[in-house]
């Protein structure tokens, strides 16, 4: 086991070049060393120089804390003499089987549910969803979900990183179903119309396949064929034939391209560094008539550490979508999922093409890592709180806006808030914001910026 610790090279020390005879791994009983190695920018065999040593051994295990399997990651030298030295890096196993009881909401976010909809208890849905977390110690993950309730859904997805020696090639594959007792069919004055009927109005099934290619670690490139068919009942019809652009029912295959390239510090809540991702898609291939649209997409996230407790971070996220004229249900553009204006949460915007840039400046209130002996497979907790106060512009273009007063103009919201960051997986986020039609609000979100 280590003999030393990593030390910080002095002024008056001179560098020399150190050689790495080895890396050692311990704690991994279920991860492979080589899944661990893929993620790391030093390997046996390398050279680096003395006053690099405690920077670089920090920096890989911020790389592999960004595998997210693991709550706590520590380093060391084993052995250093004249010949080089020994790296030992011990990590933390977390619970890789995660059976996730489901209560979830049928709206948008939980103002909605609780101001609109009066936090009507028969507006939730409940199931499971099971995840295998690195299966066979590879990273794979196996993902199902049954959900019943107000809205059904039954997904199962699988994905494995590596499928080459060489671990640069990828596989992924799912299908799912969803039905439910209400869709939304309408958007009236940037508001959303319901339509609830116990037949189930609504069906959609999706079947996908794709590939992935990793030479190095900040990109990815990702290829994705999927099978798509939605389909309405005549009275959901008859309340917006345009909702699947004047079909009952739609089948059509989609082609999509995805590249990320992400070289962020701590992917789950970054302070430094940058996170690009462009989507590129096309619905309808020519042998499918029914839907016929081309979108381009593209976040590009910016991270500076301005000091150990000071943060900002930029978010743009846009999209284009040809032609202008799409069925309801593909001409969404902010109000749904992460898509949205903070302090513009109980609106939807539906358009073609729009943007949105957040700014935040952050300031880092607590970074613990709470230990604990009750529940053995979540001993670590890491837990951070940032306060923030935060601006927003957005902008949604729309040749046929209808009676909407919030396209073809420039919103912005600001704001204030606290981000709280549980574990390598768990973020909340609690924000009072305005908007520029003199309302405010406090609004709670799960997800990230």
């Amino acid at each position: 086991m280590c003999g030393k610790k990593a030390y910080a090279q002095s002024d008056k020390e001179k560098s020399q070049k150190l050689f790495i005879k080895n890396i050692v791994f311990y704690g991994n009983k279920i991860t492979k060393d080589k899944i661990i190695a893929r993620e790391m920018s030093i390997q046996s065999g390398d050279s680096i120089n003395t006053d690099e040593l405690e920077s670089l051994l920090e920096f890989n295990k911020r790389r592999i804390l960004n595998l997210q399997l693991f709550s706590r990651v520590e380093y060391c030298i084993d052995r250093w003499d004249s010949s080089g030295i020994e790296i030992e890096y011990t990590v933390t196993e977390i619970l890789y089987w995660l059976p996730s009881p489901i209560f979830s909401l049928a709206d948008r976010n939980i103002n909605v549910w609780w101001v609109e909809e009066n936090h009507r208890l028969d507006r939730t849905n409940i199931g499971l969803e099971l995840t295998r977390l690195n299966f066979r110690g590879r990273n794979e993950r196996i993902n199902a979900i049954v959900q019943v309730g107000y809205n059904k859904v039954f997904n199962l997805g699988y994905r494995i990183p590596y499928i080459d020696k060489g671990l640069k090639h990828g596989l992924n594959f799912g299908v799912s179903y969803s039905t439910g007792r209400e869709i939304n069919f309408m958007t009236d004055s940037n508001k959303i119309l319901f339509y609830s009927n116990e037949q189930y109005p609504y069906q959609k099934f999706q079947a996908r396949f794709g590939t992935t290619f990793r030479k190095k670690y900040v990109a990815i490139h990702e290829l994705q064929l999927s099978y798509n068919f939605f389909s309405i009942t005549q009275s959901l019809f008859d309340r917006n034939p345009d909702f699947l652009g004047g079909k009952k029912r739609v089948n059509y295959f989609e082609l999509m391209y995805n590249y990320e390239y992400n070289n962020t510090d701590v992917r789950v809540y970054p302070t430094n560094g940058m996170d690009f991702r462009i989507n590129i898609s096309k619905k309808g291939l020519g042998i499918d008539k029914d839907i016929n649209q081309f979108m381009i997409y593209n976040e590009t996230s910016y991270y500076k550490k301005l000091s150990n407790a000071f943060s900002t971070s930029f978010v743009f996220r846009g999209r284009l979508s040809f032609d202008d004229k799409q069925p309801y249900i593909t001409n969404r553009a902010l109000g749904y999922k992460n898509e949205y204006v903070r302090g513009y949460e109980y609106f939807v915007i539906d358009g073609s093409h729009y943007a949105i840039l957040r700014s935040n400046l952050r300031y880092k209130l607590l970074d613990k890592l709470i230990s604990q002996n009750i529940v053995k497979f979540i001993k670590y907790i890491p837990v951070r709180l940032y306060a923030k106060v935060f601006d927003d512009v957005g902008y949604v273009k729309n040749q046929f806006p209808g009676n909407s007063f919030l396209n073809n103009r420039f919103l912005n919201g600001y704001g204030a808030g606290l981000d709280i960051v549980i574990s390598y997986y768990a973020k909340f986020r609690i924000e009072y914001s305005f908007n520029h039609l003199m309302q405010n609000g406090l609004f709670l979100h799960g997800s990230k910026e």
